[in-house]
């Protein structure tokens, strides 16, 4: 597989995914299709064991999903899902979350939005001390609808997701780790030796062993499935809502106008309150 937004590094039974899509690692509509294709390929290859997921930009894992793509699919009714209660990022994490591999983000930088969905669907996240998560939506008059919302409520709890999703701020991955949204924050100095410890005892145990374990997980979690639907259904009315209105174009037009640039989004809470400010 050729791809433009991924670079693939394959170690024995290791897959390492980078992102890169300079110059801010936007999680644009072609990541999108080239992850449901590498997802698709981790079905068929027995070959792989463990995926990590880690950056070739240390300031940015994913910044969030490009704006200029969101606005492109919500005038054009050829890219709308064919089910109105699942949209293309929600899609992409219940793939992911399917896989038979086990999958581990590996995070620095910052990780905002469609990226922080994307590692919440993951099975294990580990981010520098210094990472910044945010969930910017909020702040933009709608609401972390790829699975944001509902994976932040399962991961967190629904004191600390509303905290995070409706504060719209950075969260250190400290704070990241002492609120349920990854496993472990490690200094910049020992993310790496500790992932690939841990990624070297995972690559010893039998694929069946592996399989055993997380079929247990799936019944724990099976009574959940309709809910967690239905969470998704309602991130989805959600958005829509938030289209129909006035402030929501409103606000993606003048964010597409400042640009994604990387001044910008080093700080993206403080250009969002910067625009928002020039709106009223």
């Amino acid at each position: 597989m050729n791809f433009t937004t991924l670079s693939l590094q394959q170690d024995g039974e290791l897959l390492r995914v980078s992102f890169k899509n300079p110059p801010v690692n936007l999680m644009s509509l072609a990541m999108v299709g080239e992850l449901f294709q590498l997802a698709g390929r981790m079905q068929m290859d027995p070959g792989v064991k463990v995926v990590v997921f880690d950056s070739l930009d240390p300031d940015f894992f994913i910044a969030h999903f490009d704006l200029e793509d969101i606005a492109r699919s919500a005038s054009d009714p050829s890219k709308a899902s064919k089910y109105p209660d699942i949209n293309a990022p929600q899609a992409l994490a219940l793939s992911w979350q399917a896989v038979p591999q086990v999958t581990i983000a590996k995070i620095n930088g910052r990780c905002r939005g469609a990226g922080l969905e994307f590692a919440l669907s993951l099975n294990m996240r580990f981010a520098t001390t210094d990472t910044k998560f945010c969930f910017p939506e909020s702040s933009g008059g709608f609401l972390a609808c790829g699975g944001g919302a509902t994976r932040t409520a399962l991961a967190a709890g629904p004191a600390r997701a509303l905290e995070i999703l409706l504060s719209a701020r950075d969260f250190s991955g400290a704070e990241a780790e002492r609120y349920g949204l990854i496993n472990r924050a490690l200094s910049v100095d020992e993310i790496d030796a500790y992932v690939d410890d841990l990624v070297g005892r995972v690559l010893l145990r039998s694929k069946a062993s592996i399989a055993m374990h997380r079929e247990v997980f799936q019944r724990v979690y099976e009574p959940m499935v309709e809910p967690v639907f239905a969470a998704l259904a309602a991130e989805n009315e959600g958005l829509r809502s938030s289209l129909a209105g006035a402030d929501l174009p409103a606000h993606m037009a003048a964010m597409i106008q400042a640009g994604s640039t990387r001044e910008n989004e080093l700080d993206l809470p403080a250009t969002i309150a910067r625009i928002n400010a020039a709106l009223k």
